[in-house]
């Protein structure tokens, strides 16, 4: 299906990573690519830390912290964002409530493009402004969303938490509940008794080593250095010790500094109104206040970082085998240790064969250790926890090896909106730009009708591409691409659909390849999504996007919602559109679920479609029943077409800043019935605003309305209206309005 047909914006794909039981990991697209991104993986290498920051909404993170520790440190690092932010507002166009959270998620992920953080949620949802903690707690469900951070929790295993400021009373307070209940999280995490269902399903208890709150939102200027300065650690007002966290450092490998880099992905929450400008080099600091530490007179000493005290080395794995942790661990860590950091010294030296023996021979390093972790006689905790880590490293290794011997993976499909048993063509290329040939020994792709399918073996050398084309075909039974988190009726919570791991933003897309490479020293297996490309916006150059499931038809209603004043019953225009997802020709009857009395002109439509997508719109009038009472009724469509029967459509949430998404819904629409009368002839001018949907509610009440324009309110006569309304943000966003008023 062509994705020019059914844009709203543009679109830029979020990859997400394969998923396990404790090491779930959403690995954000990087924007650097070549040498910058092998710089990167190398730090990362040379790190074991894991930071983890809880926010209440999206946009309440440190961006400039994030770039600091994941880009500039190598740590992991992390963000569990209490809500998707629904209950917000958008300066960008109608999208609300659950599409504004598909808005809002892809946004987050926008700014880890560029931060380079990994993106969690709890089950929480934003309702809106909340004046009070226990309001918070009661509409969330305390214990359950505090579930939610123990879990997030055990299953990240961060080395350091830090949480938003739990004081003040401005700001709503889902910021401050979010403050107390991942506060309370960071000792739960640790205790049997504290949700043992979680620990019955598989994870382990973990005690992180520091806990901080935030004194504050975002980054600010401030001196370098010295007391409550930048890289210093100072006090706040009452003795309280600050660390303060330097984001104005500027970083040679990737040209700017974190604070530029925080303050450009910080832009990336483009429908709550950031500013588009960075940050220019400055003096940026960013303070955190520590709470609890189990390291020893820690609390007692200043602090430079928010690591200060732990150990992330390679080296300092063997703390989890005890005080005495065996001879051969300790020279296994130490090897492993050795060809990390000699990676990183030839990285710095741009010695290109000294890199790829280091990341090769660290490559093997560390699938020996874990392959002797079983026979070193270390705890079942030990072994657990050492191997966690080293899980990350091969991965990190695997990537590492990619990039240093100028590998570029693509795996491309020729659509990007499909239906179930669509034929499907998938490209995939393995081009090398460095110095050695590389031997492709399979590529395997998931997801399709037939498993297995693969493209075969061969040699490439320096500077030459290999490509393979592979016909697919998708299943007769695949499920809608859609959201998996599903708002309860009964609580300001959503259900986590079973089959995704807990946390993650989207549901992993199961269209996917996996590249073998056999090189002189070793072999990796680097796993790809499927990715179909286009230039369908003009302005937003090439985008990338996952493939989007679609019925065989999509069935849309216009209004959504439709009144009817009770004093003056009348018959409602309701507009139905098919969109035909197939590629052969198909008719479709298209007909209403009327409420008893409720009649329909026509009855029903018989549509013919000839080529895939082919939209096709009916007009009914419904009239409600006389004596008709107030109150609500659905009416439905529904399209039937060779046995099957379709209701339901799909909202396409896409900028040319994120990605592209289908939020999947019913096809109807509430009739409301409203005991309501209006003066006879009222006259309401109306200046547009954002996403509004105000203007037709009110004609529906039986107003006469017109829509003013930049001339009417630049020198037309506006005397004639009786009434004059300002649309959803019209003085933010409509000049003229703010220039003649």
């Amino acid at each position: 299906m062509q994705v020019r047909d059914l844009l709203l914006g543009g679109t830029l794909c979020a990859v997400v990573a394969g998923v396990g039981l404790v090491g779930l990991r959403a690995q954000p697209a990087e924007r650097v690519s070549g040498r910058t991104m092998l710089g990167l993986v190398l730090r990362q290498i040379n790190t074991t830390g894991t930071f983890m920051m809880a926010t209440a909404h999206p946009d309440d993170e440190n961006n400039g912290v994030l770039a600091l520790l994941s880009k500039g440190e190598g740590i992991r690092t992390t963000l569990v964002t209490a809500t998707r932010g629904d209950g917000g507002q958008n300066e960008l166009g109608s999208e609300l409530f659950d599409a504004l959270a598909v808005l809002r998620t892809e946004e987050l992920l926008a700014a880890h493009r560029l931060d380079g953080a990994e993106q969690y949620f709890t089950r929480a949802v934003d309702f809106g402004y909340s004046f009070s903690r226990d309001e918070t707690f009661e509409k969330w469900g305390r214990e359950e969303i505090l579930g939610d951070f123990v879990r997030m929790i055990r299953t990240i295993r961060p080395d350091v938490i830090a949480g938003m400021s739990p004081d003040g009373d401005g700001g709503g307070q889902h910021h401050q509940a979010s403050a107390v209940l991942v506060h309370e999280a960071y000792a739960a995490a640790a205790d049997p008794s504290r949700f043992p269902e979680q620990l019955a399903e598989g994870l382990r208890l973990w005690q992180a080593r520091k806990f901080y709150f935030s004194t504050g939102f975002g980054f600010g200027r401030g001196g370098r250095g010295g007391r409550g300065g930048p890289g210093g650690g100072g006090a706040a007002a009452g003795g309280v010790r600050l660390t303060t966290i330097d984001v104005g450092r500027f970083d040679p490998l990737l040209g700017r500094t974190y604070a530029e880099i925080g303050s450009h992905a910080r832009s990336m929450h483009k429908c709550q109104g950031m500013s588009p400008l960075v940050m220019l080099p400055g003096p940026a600091s960013a303070r955190y206040r520590l709470i609890e530490t189990t390291i020893a007179g820690q609390a007692d000493v200043p602090e430079r970082t928010l690591f200060d005290g732990v150990d992330t080395s390679i080296e300092g794995l063997a703390r989890f085998a005890g005080p005495q942790p065996p001879r051969d661990l300790l020279v296994e860590l130490a090897v492993l240790s050795g060809h990390a950091a000699a990676a990183l010294q030839a990285f710095g030296g741009g010695a290109g064969p000294a890199e790829r023996a280091a990341v090769l021979a660290g490559l093997g390093a560390v699938r020996n250790l874990r392959g002797r972790l079983a026979t070193l006689g270390l705890s079942d905790d030990a072994r657990f926890e050492i191997d966690f880590r080293l899980e990350q490293k091969e991965r990190q290794f695997e990537e590492a090896v990619l990039l240093a011997h100028q590998l570029r993976l693509e795996v491309l499909a020729d659509d990007g909106v499909v239906i179930a048993e669509q034929p499907v063509t998938v490209t995939a290329q393995v081009a090398n730009y460095g110095e050695t040939a590389v031997a492709v020994r399979q590529i395997r792709f998931a997801g399709f009708a037939r498993v297995n399918l693969t493209c075969g073996a061969d040699i490439v050398v320096a500077d030459a591409v290999y490509q393979c084309e592979s016909a697919m075909r998708l299943p007769a039974t695949l499920p809608t691409t859609d959201i998996h988190w599903k708002r309860l009726p009964d609580a300001a919570r959503y259900r986590f659909e079973p089959d995704v791991s807990f946390g993650l933003p989207f549901r992993p897309t199961p269209f996917r390849a996996t590249f073998e490479l056999d090189f002189a020293s070793g072999r990796i297996a680097i796993e790809r999504p499927i990715v179909y490309r286009h230039g369908s916006d003009i302005f937003a150059g090439e985008k990338r996007m996952e493939l989007q499931v679609v019925p065989r038809f999509a069935v849309e209603v216009a209004p959504k919602i439709a009144i009817i004043p009770l004093g003056a019953l009348a018959a409602r225009d309701v507009r139905v559109m098919v969109r035909h997802g197939g590629r052969e020709p198909a008719t479709a009857a298209v007909t209403l679920e009327l409420p008893a009395g409720w009649q329909a002109t026509p009855a029903s439509a018989i549509l013919e479609f000839t080529r895939e997508d082919e939209a096709k719109t009916v007009r009914f009038l419904v009239r409600p029943p006389g004596g008709v009472a107030a109150g609500e009724y659905r009416i439905g469509a529904t399209v039937a077409s060779e046995g099957e029967t379709f209701d339901r459509g799909y909202q396409v949430v896409e900028y040319p800043h994120i990605g592209h998404r289908h939020l999947v819904h019913e096809s109807d629409i509430v009739m409301k019935v409203i005991d309501v009368a209006l003066e006879p002839g009222l006259r309401v001018g109306y200046v547009d605003g954002v996403g509004d949907e105000v203007a037709p509610a009110i004609e529906q009440l039986g107003a006469q309305l017109e829509h003013i324009t930049a001339d009417q309110l630049a020198y037309g006569d506006l005397s004639g209206f009786d009434v004059i309304v300002t649309g959803v943000r019209a003085y933010e966003r409509n000049p003229d309005l703010r220039a003649n008023n």
